[in-house]
């Protein structure tokens, strides 16, 4: 893909991912009570977040207890 391409693409999609989490915001801020929302949802951002590390520790783990 010549650079020229994959440049416009890249802007068309960092402008519709901008513009569409700006309003999907905005919409669920009007539309619901988000204080009793919000630190739910960031404790499930977090966990899932740290999910890829905890499986690959223990996958490290039982790989080196069956080496031994």
């Amino acid at each position: 893909m010549r650079y020229a391409r994959f440049a416009f693409f890249n802007l068309i999609g960092g402008l519709l991912w901008a513009v569409g989490v700006t309003s999907l915001g905005f919409g669920l801020g009007n539309a619901i009570d988000i204080d009793k929302y919000l630190l739910p949802v960031i404790v499930g951002i977090v966990f899932l977040s740290l999910l890829p590390v905890i499986i690959e520790i223990r996958r490290e783990r039982r790989k080196g207890s069956r080496v031994r």
